[in-house]
């Protein structure tokens, strides 16, 4: 792989990853920056941005990438690892698990969200359990949140529409105070999204989405430090659609699409006790979620696989309607207590996840030759899997050093088709040294532990079994980094400079796409990277630049291979400016360098050496936010995505990531979008 050093030293001075400290947010637990690279986007951002999905939301976090245009597609990398590598929560319920290896596994609507937490690295147990590159928690709305000061009750209504994706939303929310302790709130959304415009060619026609979403949330205040709340909520996007919405899509349709979408339903109960009392800092998350694939019934080309593994066709087949599903019960319970001016923080996870495929009716097949079988294609006993574990951290300060050591056992097992067990015992380590008054030097190091990840739902069938072989992910993560505060010496508000290097080791990396036997595709995997940020801001300005970089490599048994998703020089850029009070101003730009990485595979005893090559690209955005003056509630939003229509493929997408630009569709081209809301 090629990497130019001297761009690595320069870009690692001159930029910066996005954290501005004046932005407004929703109130949100407050963020620390020590040895991990930890970013939040708030509700206001995505508000200001206009972001309709998680790339939008995203888009400005060093070292995260997200894939693919569509919604119902798109998939999250971390550093350059798949999401499946990282926790990713929301309201503390996890979202893990594959419905389908064309498809998106993160099903979140952003106007419901209250902030977004990325937290990079593998050196923190409160990261949670197969957080082996990182962790996205998403935190929905309180009533609280969208409350003004006295106010008892309220609502909000907006509509949202932009030119390149057709999209239209409508979006209500109500909220209030029920009694003096008694908070509740409801929020319902529905949009749509039609044709797709690109910069070349016509406009694809099959990748249409509805989207139906609403979340309820009921909080009791026992006291100021004590809580309990409830929630609900409900996702629902389908449309008579491609059902890989990744791969290319078309202009023209010369038959029926078949209806396809993905559900998710999500049931929270979240106590909280921030007690006076040093021994008690309590937290208590029980969760329910079912994210589920739907498919109508149709009738087709009958496919099988023969006894070699190879696809084959003869005659057709009627398929009735399905509904594939992925299961989790989850618990978690952590306090946090202090002895001796020592902060301990102890807590237990646990949690199971089942799969099924429910079938209205048998498959029914008709041979070449006439003959005629009839299969149930359901699966009601399917694997399983389930964590127990459990962890300890302190926190020692020494002089200006900061010293937080942890530790995480784990106990995983499969059932179900399945029948293992996979446990270890997993050291972190945190070091922080207060050098001065603005210089902050950091290092970590974190143990990688996760169990081989229940497959691709869509491929299980009943009566399936795993390989004895199957393995745990395992291995080592180590990061260095600094913290320079540079706002007195250039006299605002606030101006800080960070960089990061890492490096993971990840044995038996794995993929759960087509991965029934638990041990297809497993690869060593090694990744090292640097990122860094500066931010600055200064009354009613603010800017950021941030670059990110990692390199890859993959080893097999018999070679090594560059890894996909590296080898591509990133730096995001971006401003606002509040003008007045009414009305604030933005930018931000995304640009890629080109990549090329060296694919190694052996043919007939053969290594063969193949180049993967993606040209690089840059993409500008612009908002505007404007509250009406004369209208106390009422705002009106423009934005430009993509404003010079650039024709550019994000070098994660399907086809892009190992160089077909070909065998993938351009991202959307100018995008003119507006939203207008009405808050009382």
């Amino acid at each position: 792989m090629k990497v130019k050093h001297l761009s690595l030293v320069i870009a690692s001075v001159i930029s910066g990853q996005v954290f501005s400290a004046d932005i407004q947010e929703l109130s949100t637990t407050e963020v620390k920056t020590k040895n991990t690279a930890h970013s939040q986007v708030s509700a206001l951002s995505i508000e200001e941005t206009q972001a309709t999905d998680i790339k939008g939301v995203l888009r400005k976090i060093a070292g995260v990438s997200v894939s693919n245009s569509v919604r119902y597609s798109q998939k999250t990398y971390l550093r350059g690892v798949e999401e499946h590598s990282a926790n990713v929560t929301i309201d503390g319920a996890r979202q893990d698990g594959q419905m389908f290896h064309h498809a998106g596994n993160q099903m979140i609507d952003p106007s419901m969200l209250k902030a977004v937490s990325i937290e990079l690295g593998a050196s923190s147990v409160l990261s949670g359990y197969g957080a082996n590159v990182g962790a996205i928690s998403y935190v929905t709305k309180d009533p609280k949140d969208l409350l003004a000061i006295e106010q008892k009750a309220g609502a909000k209504i907006s509509v949202a529409a932009d030119t390149a994706t057709e999209f239209k939303q409508v979006n209500f929310s109500g909220y209030g105070m029920l009694t003096e302790q008694l908070s509740a709130l409801a929020i319902v959304n529905w949009n749509e999204s039609g044709d797709i415009e690109t910069p070349t060619g016509d406009p694809i026609v099959n990748k249409h989405s509805e989207l139906k979403s609403g979340l309820v949330k009921f909080v009791y205040d026992f006291s100021d430090v004590e809580q309990l709340g409830f929630s609900a909520q409900r996702f629902e996007d389908a449309g008579h659609r491609a059902l890989s919405g990744e791969k290319p899509g078309v202009t023209s349709i010369s038959e029926a699409l078949g209806f396809n979408g993905y559900e998710r339903d999500t049931y929270t109960l979240n106590y909280h006790n921030n007690s006076d009392n040093p021994l008690l800092d309590l937290a208590v998350d029980i969760n329910f979620n079912k994210k589920t694939m739907v498919r109508n019934a149709s009738t087709g080309t009958n496919w099988f696989r023969d006894s070699s593994g190879a696809w084959q066709e003869d005659g057709t087949a009627y398929i009735p309607a399905r509904e594939y599903s992925y299961e989790t019960y989850g618990l978690n319970i952590r306090n946090t207590f202090i002895i001796n001016d020592i902060a301990w923080t102890a807590g237990i996870e646990s949690f199971k996840s089942e799969q099924a495929i429910d079938v209205a009716g048998l498959k029914d097949i008709t041979l070449a030759n006439g003959d005629k079988t009839l299969e149930d294609i359901s699966v009601s006993n399917g694997p399983t899997a389930s964590l127990i574990g459990g962890y300890i951290q302190g926190e020692f300060v020494v002089g200006a050093v900061t010293i937080t050591p942890g530790v995480r056992y784990d106990s995983y097992s499969l059932g179900g088709s399945y029948d293992d067990s996979f446990n270890q015992l997993s050291p972190k380590l945190k070091v922080n040294w207060q050098a001065n008054d603005e210089l902050v030097l950091k290092a970590g190091y974190g143990r990688i532990f996760k169990g081989p990840a229940l497959p691709e739902t869509l491929m299980i069938t009943e009566g399936m079994q795993g390989s004895d072989d199957a393995k745990a992910e395992t291995g080592n993560h180590l990061e260095l980094g600094m913290i320079y505060d540079f706002a007195s010496t250039f006299n605002v508000d606030s101006a800080r400079f960070s960089t990061n290097i890492y490096r993971y080791e990840i044995d038996n990396y794995y993929h759960p796409t087509k991965n029934t036997s638990l041990t297809r595709g497993i690869v060593d995997l090694t990744k090292k990277g640097i990122e860094a940020d500066f931010t600055i801001s200064h009354k009613d300005f603010s800017a950021f630049i941030n670059y990110s970089y990692n390199d890859g490599e993959k080893a097999y048994d018999t070679h090594t291979s560059d890894d996909y998703y590296s080898g591509t020089h990133v730096v995001k850029v971006g401003a606002d400016y509040q003008i007045d009070e009414f009305l604030l101003i933005g930018w931000d730009s995304y640009f890629a360098s080109n990549a090329e990485l060296d694919d190694r595979s052996i043919d007939d005893g053969n290594l063969v050496t193949e180049k993967v090559k993606k040209a690089g690209y840059g993409v500008t955005n612009f908002w505007v936010d404007y509250q009406v003056k004369n209208v106390e509630g009422l705002s009106v939003k423009l934005a430009v995505e993509n404003a010079f229509d650039k024709a550019y493929q994000n070098h994660n997408s399907f086809g892009m990531y190992w160089g077909n630009a070909g065998y993938n569709d351009n991202e959307v081209g100018r995008n003119i979008k507006a939203t207008v809301s009405y808050q009382f």
